[in-house]
């Protein structure tokens, strides 16, 4: 596996978790409960705030946390490729 591609997965799960831990922050829950914690967050916002139905609501969730780590991942790819140069 290439050196870019490494940094890129280290990156991206960087970036999921400091965006779990961003909004598992706010809440009173112990660390241990702050991934859960986020997913229901933002699950509850697109259910109640937007009107989407529940199984909608967790998928659009699932689609923002993969959109998240993905984004991450190219950032750190496209970072250390050109450090490698």
């Amino acid at each position: 596996m290439q050196r870019s591609t490494l940094v890129g997965l280290k990156v991206g799960l960087i970036a999921l978790l400091i965006f779990i831990a961003m909004i598992g922050t706010s809440t009173n829950a112990p660390a241990t409960e702050w991934l859960k914690e986020a997913f229901l967050g933002i699950s509850f916002t697109f259910a109640f705030g937007l009107g989407a139905p529940e199984a909608l609501a967790y998928v659009l969730t699932s689609v923002i946390f993969v959109a998240i780590f993905c984004a991450g991942y190219f950032v750190g790819k496209k970072a250390s490729a050109k450090l490698d140069k």
